[in-house]
C-alpha cells in the first residue's frame, strides 16, 4: 500500500494566512500568503521547492477567498479591541516631599495620564497643608 501524496491546503492564525501541507501527523506552514492571492511565480517556486506535494490550485484559491473575511475580521477587532482597552498601571507611587527644598521624591514616573495627574493633585494638596 503506497502512502497518499502530501496535498497543500489554506490556514488561518492570528489573522494571517498560511499555504501548509500535512507531515508527519502535524500541520506545516510552508508560505505565508500576503494580500490573498498567489501569484504565477509563487506557483511555480512552491512545484520547485515541493515536488512530492499535490497543489490544487483552484481549490486553494476557493479556500483563500473563505478565510479572506476571517482574518479581516480578526485583524479589524484586534485593532479595535487593543485600543478600547485602559491603560494599566504598575501600581501604588509612593511620592515623599521635602517642605525645606520643596523636592518631591518619586519611586517611578507615572505611566498614564491620570496618574500624574493624581500625583499632582497629592503633591499641590501637600504644598497647601505645609503652608498652613
Amino acid at each position: 500500500m503506497e502512502p497518499k501524496p502530501a496535498s497543500a491546503f489554506i490556514t488561518t492564525r492570528k489573522g494571517f494566512c498560511y499555504l501548509t501541507i500535512r507531515s508527519f501527523q502535524s500541520n506545516r506552514h510552508i508560505m505565508r500568503i500576503r494580500n490573498y492571492a498567489l501569484d504565477a511565480e509563487e506557483k511555480r517556486e512552491m512545484r520547485r521547492l515541493y515536488p512530492d506535494v499535490v497543489f490544487d490550485w483552484k481549490k486553494i484559491a476557493q479556500q483563500l477567498a473563505e478565510k479572506r473575511e476571517i482574518c479581516r475580521d480578526y485583524r479589524s477587532r484586534r485593532r479595535t479591541s487593543g485600543a478600547a482597552r485602559p491603560g494599566r498601571d504598575d501600581g501604588p507611587h509612593i511620592a515623599v516631599f521635602d517642605p525645606a527644598t520643596r523636592t518631591v521624591y518619586v519611586n517611578g514616573l507615572p505611566s498614564t495620564p491620570r496618574a500624574a495627574g493624581a500625583l499632582l493633585d497629592a503633591i499641590l494638596k501637600m504644598d497647601r497643608t505645609s503652608e498652613e
